[in-house]
């Protein structure tokens, strides 16, 4: 239930309705397997929409996609955001990443193992950033097509990132 904004009351009522036993009291021990699942259920998906991208573009790596990001709230003053790379060919999605620039760590000092910070920078830019990282990482997807909010920055982007690279930055 807390994947959909619910609680453990919403969870008794929901249970009680469907006529089906109370749930466990603690959820944690459930979400993890369910995240694990899911995890690995995505990773198949995705990797399964890589090979038939491939295929489709006659066994070369270097395939189309577009690349489209949403953020928490409107404009960009959003901490959290997800952005999808699809493939242009299969219109399957081939990657998906959620960044956050938020960081909620009690300790400061020492919070880099469970932070899920991995954003620096403003909301708009964070399409630009996991493509440019994925071109990096993969070397592939070199054919970029974005919804056009992006389009503007994405040449002097693309220059400051490999200028980072090249100095050791990233």
């Amino acid at each position: 239930m807390r994947c959909i904004g619910k609680g453990a009351e919403s969870a008794v009522m929901f249970c009680g309705i469907m006529n089906l036993p109370p749930p466990p009291t603690k959820f944690t021990k459930f979400n993890n397997i369910l995240l694990q699942a899911a995890r690995e259920t995505c990773e198949e998906s995705m990797a399964e929409a890589v090979h038939e991208a491939v295929e489709e573009n006659d066994g070369g790596r270097d395939i189309a996609v577009a690349v489209d990001g949403s953020w928490q709230k409107r404009g960009f003053s959003s901490k959290n955001g997800v952005v999808t790379v699809t493939s242009v060919d299969t219109g399957k999605v081939i990657d998906v990443e959620i960044l956050s620039k938020h960081c909620i760590c009690p300790n400061k000092i020492k919070h880099l193992q469970n932070c899920k910070r991995n954003f620096v920078g403003y909301s708009g830019k964070m399409e630009i950033a996991i493509f440019l990282f994925k071109v990096y990482k993969y070397d592939r997807n070199r054919r970029f097509k974005s919804d056009g909010s992006d389009s503007t920055k994405f040449s002097k982007d693309r220059d400051d990132f490999l200028e980072e690279v090249s100095r050791g930055k990233t």
